[in-house]
């Protein structure tokens, strides 16, 4: 093969590289921008979709947004039918506690595994995350709290390593976000739920595996209680700490 040749394939790999690179990035830009729009209420629970009104919506191609649906799909934010079109998940006080009752088991493991395994530069970006938490309870800024919340999230999941537990987690995330979302405004304490997420978040940060994990417990126990409040049952219980002594 001649240098010319060589030249030719190395630029033909580059092309095909971008492309996909491409490709790759405009998925997920579809992927983020649905995700908020379900999660933020501009996509209703229970409304009906077709795939040209969610690329009008997104502003994208049929290809990004058709591999968006697949994966919203996944995570229970979207239903499809075929033939039929697809609908935004309604909401379902049901499995909003069976959400809850794996979230409890499932994020209480993620958290001890990131406070073992997380490497400083993860350490560091959760005592930041931290501060801004409690920063947020101050201002009560929903926006700021999603944006942590999102950044936290990731960076959990990474610093667990556990792909098993992190599908689990994707899985049912969304809905937690936009159930809260939602309902905040008229049932929620934005002071409650921010310095929940600041005491994870810096229990993960000091690689404290128990604190990390009874944090969590704080945190779904105030989930169960603003869902119970959300329709109408006031609070929920406390969990009988003695019994788990």
């Amino acid at each position: 093969m001649t240098s010319s040749d060589e030249d030719n394939v190395e630029m033909e790999r580059t092309i095909s590289s971008n492309i996909k690179n491409e490709s790759s990035n405009l998925m997920d830009i579809a992927y983020s921008r649905l995700e908020r729009m379900i999660v933020n209420g501009e996509l209703q629970p229970g409304q009906w979709v077709s795939e040209t009104y969610l690329m009008e919506a997104s502003g994208l191609s049929r290809s990004p947004v058709r591999v968006a649906i697949q994966r919203l799909a996944d995570q229970q934010l979207i239903e499809v039918f075929p033939r039929r079109g697809a609908q935004i998940s309604p909401i379902d006080y049901t499995l909003q506690f069976r959400a809850l009752e794996l979230r409890r088991v499932v994020e209480r493991l993620m958290a001890s595994s990131a406070a073992e395994r997380a490497n400083k530069r993860q350490r560091q970006e959760l005592s930041v995350i931290s501060t801004g938490f409690k920063q947020a309870a101050i201002t009560q800024n929903q926006a700021t709290m999603t944006e942590l919340d999102a950044r936290a999230f990731c960076l959990i999941l990474a610093a667990a390593d556990n792909p098993y537990a992190s599908g689990a987690m994707k899985s049912v995330k969304g809905l937690a976000r936009r159930f809260w979302i939602l309902h905040q405004k008229e049932y929620g304490d934005r002071v409650r739920m921010a310095t929940c997420h600041a005491k994870i978040a810096q229990s993960i940060s000091k690689g404290n595996t128990a604190q990390a994990s009874a944090n969590v417990d704080d945190l779904i126990d105030y989930i169960e209680e603003f869902t119970l409040k959300v329709i109408g049952f006031g609070r929920a219980p406390r969990r009988n700490k003695k019994s788990q002594e």
